[in-house]
C-alpha cells in the first residue's frame, strides 16, 4: 500500500527542515548497572534509542536511573531529564550528584516527548532520559508514532543516547529494548537505592547482536 499523501509531505518536510547528517562514529555510555550494561554489550549505544520497560512497579527503573546519575557525574557527562510524571525527587539525592543533571518537568506525554526532541538537538548532553512511568496508559497510546520517529531521527543525527523508561512496550521500531519484570522483595528495600541496581535481571526484547566497537569516554 502506497504511503499517505500526509506521510510523504511530513517526510519531506523532515529532510528539508533536519537534512541528513554524516553519522557520528559509534559509541556507548555505561549506566553502570552491570547486568543492563552486559544486555545491551557495554552499555547505552550513542545515536540510538534504547527502551527500557518497567512492567510492574518497584521493577528497578527508578534505581537504574540513579545509578546513570552516578555513572555520568562520574564520567563528567551531562545528561538530561524528562520526567514526564514528576517523579524524580532531587531532594532525596547529594548536591553534588546533581550538578551535571538538567530536569524538565513537562505537563503532558506530548509536551515531554516535544521537550526531549529540543533537548536531542540541543548537542550538549550524552545521555538523555524520557521518563514516562506513571502518565496514564490512555495518554501514552495515542502519542502519534510521528512524534516517535521525529525524536528517533534527531537523536541518531546526534552523539547521545536516548534512555525511554516506560511501563509497556511504547517506542515504535526501537534499536534495544530491556524489559524489568520482577518486583524487589522486602529485603531488597533496605538497600540504599543506587545499590538495587547491581540486583536487576533485564531480559533482552530486541536488539542487534553487533556489538558497537568504541566506547564513550
Amino acid at each position: 500500500m502506497p504511503p499517505s499523501a500526509k506521510l510523504v509531505d511530513l517526510r519531506a518536510l523532515l529532510a528539508t527542515r533536519f537534512p541528513e547528517k554524516i553519522r557520528r562514529p559509534g559509541g556507548l555510555v555505561a549506566t553502570g548497572a552491570r547486568q543492563v550494561d552486559e544486555a545491551l554489550h557495554g552499555g547505552l549505544p550513542l545515536s540510538r534509542t534504547t527502551e527500557l520497560v518497567s512492567t510492574l512497579p518497584g521493577c528497578g527503573g527508578q534505581s537504574l536511573l540513579l545509578r546513570l546519575l552516578a555513572s555520568t557525574r562520574a564520567a563528567r557527562q551531562r545528561l538530561a531529564l524528562v520526567d514526564a510524571a514528576d517523579a524524580f525527587a532531587p531532594e532525596d539525592l547529594p548536591a553534588d550528584l546533581l550538578r551535571h543533571l538538567v530536569w524538565v518537568r513537562p505537563s503532558s506525554a506530548g509536551q515531554s516527548l516535544a521537550a526531549a526532541d529540543l533537548l536531542a538537538r540541543d548537542g550538549n548532553y550524552t545521555v538523555l532520559a524520557l521518563d514516562v512511568r506513571g502518565l496514564p496508559e490512555r495518554e501514552l497510546r495515542r502519542l502519534p508514532s510521528s512524534l516517535w520517529y521525529r525524536l528517533q531521527r534527531a537523536v541518531e543525527d546526534s552523539s547521545l543516547a536516548l534512555l525511554v523508561l516506560s511501563p509497556f512496550p511504547l517506542v515504535p521500531s526501537v534499536s534495544w529494548r530491556l524489559s524489568l519484570s520482577r518486583p524487589f522483595s522486602l529485603a531488597h528495600h533496605r538497600t540504599p537505592s543506587t545499590s538495587l541496581a547491581d540486583s536487576l535481571a533485564p531480559s533482552l526484547e530486541r536488539g542487534f547482536s553487533a556489538t558497537p566497537t568504541a566506547a564513550a569516554g
